[in-house]
């Protein structure tokens, strides 16, 4: 089936080991080899430079049922694949629901990026999906895949429990989005406020703003128990907050109707700008490269934090708001924050707010399995 979607533009469904297909595929594993690559690491291409798909994920052709060739003027420029799951192995110890299916080898050749095709693939891969009878779509991702998180933020997936093959990779990322609105989880109703917040600059020991940061611990622990175990090791939360403070610039305390209801910290950060379109393809090496690139006029955001039951107030926007205009005031032009993949709320408002996914900066574990990079241009 062929369907033009503009002016010509076409997605055509055609079989997985079209020859078109293939050769897409062969294209962006060999720009993922070198995103991915690292010093010393054994060679992924053949003697002829070919590149060697990796033998953990080799798709099996039966469980696909839908392959998508996206074509411009007839030149095949983007490739979209979807299998079900269903009842399928999830490599964490349990099965994928019925209904679930997975987006595979999302790709639009460099030549034609910058036109929304990546956007366009995967509005025909859900209208497939959708009409195939699947509920939940979920797809996998990287750290190094900075404009791929971003494309997945904006069109609605949050961050979901790994799965597969690379559940057990520190740099992977796994989404999802469900199809069917009645299945998505129930938001639940908040406080209404009478006024708008009210923010002032606070010492970083000032009480109310301390206590938040122990509520925002108190959150944050069960979410994260590999978290919970560092913390614990290093004397505990009360120790390390302590720590936090020698290097906070300037910390915040909103109030709604004279309650304290939300914190936040302005830090300097060693990547300035130009980390913010920092290349992919140098791999690894590239993120020590860009820390290093000259004065940082980099700022970062730690510790927001809002009381659940005022959230989506306009509380963390506020604060947020309030850091970003202190960072310029220093002459900053560029604002980071890290986030947990257990908190997509927080991961919306940052959306809203002109965030969008970098790659990991220092001082951050880039194997920490469970942080997103954001970053923002002042």
């Amino acid at each position: 089936m062929v369907a033009e979607v503009l002016a010509g533009l076409t997605v055509e469904t055609v079989g997985w080991d079209h020859v078109d297909a293939v050769r897409l595929r062969a294209d962006q594993q060999q720009e993922i080899d070198l995103r991915y690559a690292q010093p010393g690491r054994p060679s992924t291409t053949d003697a002829d430079g070919a590149p060697v798909p990796d033998a953990r994920d080799q798709v099996d052709p039966s469980n696909v049922f839908a392959t998508l060739l996206l074509r411009v003027d007839g030149e095949p420029a983007g490739h979209a694949a979807l299998r079900d799951l269903s009842g399928r192995d999830d490599y964490q110890g349990g099965l994928h629901p019925d209904g679930t299916a997975e987006v595979k080898r999302v790709y639009v050749a460099p030549g034609f990026r910058g036109r929304g095709l990546s956007r366009t693939l995967m509005t025909v891969a859900e209208d497939a999906a959708r009409a195939a009878g699947v509920r939940h779509l979920i797809l996998e991702s990287g750290l190094m895949q900075p404009e791929s998180l971003g494309l997945y933020l904006r069109l609605g997936y949050d961050p979901v429990e790994s799965f597969g093959v690379f559940s057990d990779e520190p740099g992977s990322r796994c989404f999802g989005k469900w199809l069917v609105p009645d299945a998505a989880p129930v938001v639940e109703p908040v406080e209404t406020p009478t006024s708008a917040p009210l923010i002032r600059e606070v010492p970083w020991d000032d009480p109310d703003a301390a206590a938040l940061r122990r509520a925002m611990w108190a959150y944050l622990e069960p979410l994260y128990p590999q978290l919970a175990r560092v913390v614990e090791a290093r004397g505990g939360h009360d120790v390390v907050d302590v720590d936090r403070g020698h290097t906070a610039l300037v910390t915040v305390l909103a109030t709604l109707d004279g309650r304290p209801v939300g914190c936040a910290t302005l830090a300097t950060s060693p990547v300035g700008p130009e980390h913010l379109t920092a290349d992919p393809l140098r791999g690894v090496g590239g993120i020590a490269a860009a820390a290093a690139a000259g004065e940082s006029r980099g700022f970062e955001l730690q510790s927001v934090f809002v009381d659940p039951s005022v959230r989506r107030a306009g509380v963390a926007s506020a604060l947020v708001g309030h850091l970003e205009e202190e960072a310029r005031r220093r002459g900053g032009l560029a604002a980071y924050l890290n986030t947990g993949i257990r908190q997509p709320t927080a991961l919306r408002l940052y959306g809203k707010l002109g965030y969008r996914p970098v790659l990991p900066y220092p001082p951050y574990d880039s194997d920490d399995a469970q942080l997103l990079f954001l970053g923002k241009a002042l």
